[in-house]
């Protein structure tokens, strides 16, 4: 059966549909019936390794910088930086959770008790995590905490919570204090004369903490 140019079709399903009216009604029926789909698309070109290490650093760099030492800074953190789909996919590629071909967008989630050792792999900086700042401070990526770690972790929150309750809250994005998310999608916009700038670009959150040794 011919298809009908004017609707939206899902490129995953196995099965023939009618299609969707609208793009978003195409990206709802891939959040709800797709949600795990993580096979890599075959239009991804091999980026060279040179490229990777300095994307990497560059990740690294950014993330450190937001590991301060303020006690406001405590809790969800978020950055972004422009990079291609290519480079995205030569780094992260083995660990996508999600890739939606209808969104153009990839999700990966990090966490559990090897999360800091995996990620550590990927840029090959085994202290990407944490930021010592002398006399005994020390910033960090929350990803897994021991029992006592965790009861010092909800204390802070606690206090943090209580000194910050008048500011208005962003909704969380991580689903749970646990995690690192990353996310790729193309993003842009339109200018009065109706002219597109569209480019690439990851968006990376975690969970700050701090502590005392």
């Amino acid at each position: 059966m011919p298809r009908d140019l004017a609707r939206f079709y899902c490129t995953i399903c196995t099965r023939s549909s009618k299609g969707y009216k609208s793009h978003a009604g195409l990206q709802r029926h891939e959040t709800s019936k797709h949600v795990m789909y993580n096979l890599l698309p075959s239009h991804i070109q091999r980026i060279p390794e040179s490229e990777l290490r300095h994307l990497k650093n560059v990740i690294v760099k950014e993330l450190q910088k937001r590991l301060k030492n303020h006690y406001y800074a405590i809790g969800e953190q978020v950055f972004s930086l422009h990079c291609s789909e290519d480079a995205f996919v030569g780094i992260f590629g083995a660990y996508v959770t999600r890739y939606s071909p209808c969104g153009s967008f990839y999700l990966c989630s990090f966490k559990g008790e090897n999360a800091i050792e995996t990620i550590g792999l990927i840029f090959d900086k085994k202290r990407w995590y944490q930021r010592d700042y002398g006399n005994g401070q020390l910033s960090f990526v929350q990803l897994y905490l021991s029992k006592e770690q965790n009861m010092l972790a909800n204390h802070n929150q606690l206090q943090h919570n209580n000194k910050t309750s008048s500011k208005k809250k962003s909704k969380p994005r991580l689903s749970s204090n646990e995690e690192l998310a990353i996310e790729w999608r193309v993003t842009g916009f339109k200018d009065k004369a109706n002219h597109e700038y569209r480019a690439g670009a990851l968006k990376i959150y975690f969970f700050l903490n701090q502590c005392q040794f």
